[in-house]
């Protein structure tokens, strides 16, 4: 059975491609908006630590009860399988199955959002590329779980590729520590600051979230008890470390203040930078992190069912 679980490595990939999606390239403009000045990192810093502390409770159930489902079996386990908990994780699984398409629906969304810088689209043009997305998602994930693993490792190159495109295009444009040295001008530590930490952290953890992928995939990861913690650890540390260097890369090229009123900064930052081809070649790219997010949380939340129809619990 070992030959066909996931790695450390291959969980990783998985926790940090569903981490990455269209979010931090949609939401880098919005939280620079919310926070209307220069100390901007600070909510990308304040996600990161939030993170962090919500992954040492998900590492502890992952680790405990390494099983397909995720939530599913710590809510069973924690109220009592015969007792309160059968209740809990009947109740969990029909809220996913609510909650799931809504989140791959708007997922799905983001990309063809993004897809409109390259190919201006109608109405039903829009609804038929989203559609279309989650559909080619389900025929990829029907197959066995190591095929999967070689998928999301193909996959997560992509988005490492894209992310260090872009920090290196700051970096050589020769300002790319601009940002972070002034991000302390007119700072002012009062309650409209802490105010807008909040609702823009808001943003910034939504960005993060994924790193607990793994636990949905518990009973198909190798010495998960061991891995799950470290999979969730590595990805938040390595994604932040990312985010980061692309928020200073980004507004070391368009000032914060343009920068929050693009909707593809992105796309905006390469043309910049190389020109129109270079924007729909990254543009291309955010695609490719949008898509491979969109296949990791979909294979995190098929597993759901899976747990509950081994229990009976559904169909």
């Amino acid at each position: 059975m070992l030959e066909r679980r996931l790695g450390l490595t291959q969980a990783t990939a998985i926790n940090m491609i569903d981490m990455v999606g269209i979010g931090p390239f949609i939401t880098l403009p919005m939280i620079i908006t919310m926070m209307n000045g220069p100390y901007f990192l600070y909510a990308w810093l304040a996600g990161a630590l939030l993170s962090f502390i919500d992954a040492m409770v998900w590492s502890e159930l992952g680790a405990a009860f390494p099983k397909a489902g995720g939530s599913y079996n710590f809510l069973k386990e924690a109220y009592g399988p015969n007792k309160a908990g059968k209740l809990m994780s009947f109740l969990f699984v029909w809220q996913t199955m609510i909650q799931a398409p809504l989140v791959i629906a708007s997922a799905a969304i983001g990309f063809t959002s993004y897809f409109s810088y390259l190919i201006p689209l109608n109405t039903i043009a829009s609804k038929a590329v989203s559609g279309g997305v989650v559909i080619l998602i389900i025929l990829l994930l029907y197959r066995r779980i190591e095929t999967i693993g070689k998928i999301s490792m193909f996959l997560w190159f992509g988005v490492i590729f894209t992310i260090l495109w872009i920090v290196a295009g700051g970096i050589s444009h020769g300002n790319f520590l601009e940002p972070v040295y002034h991000m302390n001008d007119g700072l002012t530590v009062n309650y409209a600051f802490i105010s807008a930490m909040g609702f823009a952290s808001v943003k910034t953890v939504y960005s993060y979230l994924g790193y607990y992928n793994a636990c949905h995939l518990g009973s198909e990861i190798k010495n998960p008890v061991r891995n799950i913690p470290r999979s969730m650890f590595l990805s938040i540390a390595g994604i932040s470390v990312l985010y980061l260097a692309m928020n200073i890369s980004v507004t070391s090229v368009i000032p914060w203040k343009e920068a929050k009123d693009s909707e593809f900064v992105i796309s905006l930052f390469m043309e910049r930078l190389a020109g129109s081809t270079a924007a729909i070649v990254v543009t291309c790219l955010v695609l490719w992190v949008a898509f491979a997010s969109l296949f990791s949380a979909t294979l995190g939340y098929s597993r759901i069912p899976y747990a509950a129809a081994t229990d009976g619990s559904f169909f």
